[in-house]
């Protein structure tokens, strides 16, 4: 499976600047994604038979040649996972458009409600067999290339868990736009933007799961998403070292110079391999143990893994860049195009600031007396 991966990146690495500057995904690597079958081996054969671990693997790879292309492929599992998790008859219908290349967008963040799910404004009222759905959402992403959004709303005017809801929509629905679209410093190819969704009606069974679970879908599926976060992050920082190193030790006569004569940048690239290798040491244990164990992280485990691997690869592509010298910061730069990525993925799906609030939050319900002796 790696190696199918890290063949598929190879593919991909030839667009990757090009989309970066033209701010759109380039035929050829959609094309590509399906071709190659990714989205069927990133979704598993049928509901439930997707291991995190392998999905990591797979975004890890795509993204040491392209971040959003892995974002891409991040934000239909993400999707996917939320689906899997509410267990509606529907589910394996629409895991199989998602196998197929079927784009979708997660609708959750909104203007006033980022990390405070709760705040939520936008609403779905019931109307005979439908509901009616009003509001607006931000910062989406694949916002105009999805033919379906997974919009959360409000279906209950109470501040409580069981007041959202989660629906199925499509994309050609009338009163579904697109508001605006973001001019972002990184993941430039992925499209974000706001979609306004204004009096939109569906029927009954566009409802996911049941009414009130919106909340803990969300939450639960940030479980699973947080460590892809991670893996995005850790295939950034790989690429953004291996950029470096075919920069400055691109022979082991450069290599040796590095270790003999030129230690003071040589003992920083040795410092940025040890912790592009904490990374991954991290994100692998959370996700393996995932699959081993058959239940979601801890959110604190979770979270631990996306502000560590995305800190990471700010650390090693900023270094690398200042390594790199003029060719670090020059026009359509690999290593620039790493950087500008990296600092999105520290802010990308909750901010690292808020990742820290979710791994104090578990800690202070931890048995604190134990936790030096117990495994982690």
């Amino acid at each position: 499976m790696r190696r199918r991966a890290e063949t598929v990146a190879a593919l991909i690495r030839p667009y990757a600047e090009q989309m970066d500057e033209e701010e759109r995904f380039a035929p050829e690597v959609l094309e590509l994604l399906a071709s190659s079958a990714v989205w069927r081996s990133v979704h598993g054969e049928r509901a439930g038979a997707a291991r995190l671990g392998d999905q990591c693997r797979w975004i890890e790879a795509i993204a040491t040649s392209c971040t959003s292309t892995a974002v891409l492929v991040q934000s239909q599992l993400t999707v996917g996972h939320t689906l899997e998790l509410s267990g509606g008859p529907e589910v394996q219908g629409l895991l199989d458009g998602m196998r197929d290349g079927v784009i979708w967008g997660w609708g959750l963040t909104e203007p006033d409600a980022g990390s405070d799910i709760l705040g939520m404004t936008t609403t779905a009222r019931r109307e005979g067999s439908d509901f009616v759905i009003r509001g607006s959402k931000r910062f989406i992403s694949n916002a105009g290339m999805a033919a379906y959004y997974l919009v959360f709303a409000r279906t209950s005017s109470e501040r409580s868990s069981r007041s959202l809801s989660a629906f199925v929509v499509p994309a050609a629905t009338r009163g579904m736009s697109v508001g605006r679209y973001e001019k972002k410093m990184g993941l430039r190819a992925s499209r974000t933007g706001d979609l306004v969704v204004d009096d939109v009606r569906v029927p009954a069974s566009a409802l996911v799961g049941e009414p009130g679970s919106g909340f803990a879908l969300a939450i639960n599926t940030l479980r699973w998403s947080r460590p892809l976060i991670g893996a995005v992050s850790l295939g950034v920082a790989r690429g953004a070292f291996a950029e470096l190193a075919s920069q400055v030790a691109p022979d082991p006569a450069a290599l040796k110079r590095l270790a003999d004569v030129e230690q003071a940048r040589g003992h920083q690239l040795a410092d940025l391999l040890t912790q592009l290798a904490a990374a991954s040491a991290l994100l692998y244990e959370v996700a393996d143990r995932v699959d081993a164990d058959g239940t979601l992280p801890p959110m604190w485990r979770a979270s631990a893994a996306k502000a560590f691997c995305s800190d990471t690869a700010m650390r090693i592509a900023s270094t690398a860049a200042e390594l790199a010298g003029p060719n670090g910061v020059s026009e359509r730069s690999r290593l620039g195009r790493y950087f500008r990525d990296a600092k999105v993925l520290q802010i990308f799906e909750g901010t690292n600031q808020i990742q820290k609030n979710a791994i104090l939050r578990e800690l202070l319900e931890a048995d604190l007396a134990r936790l030096g002796t117990a495994r982690i």
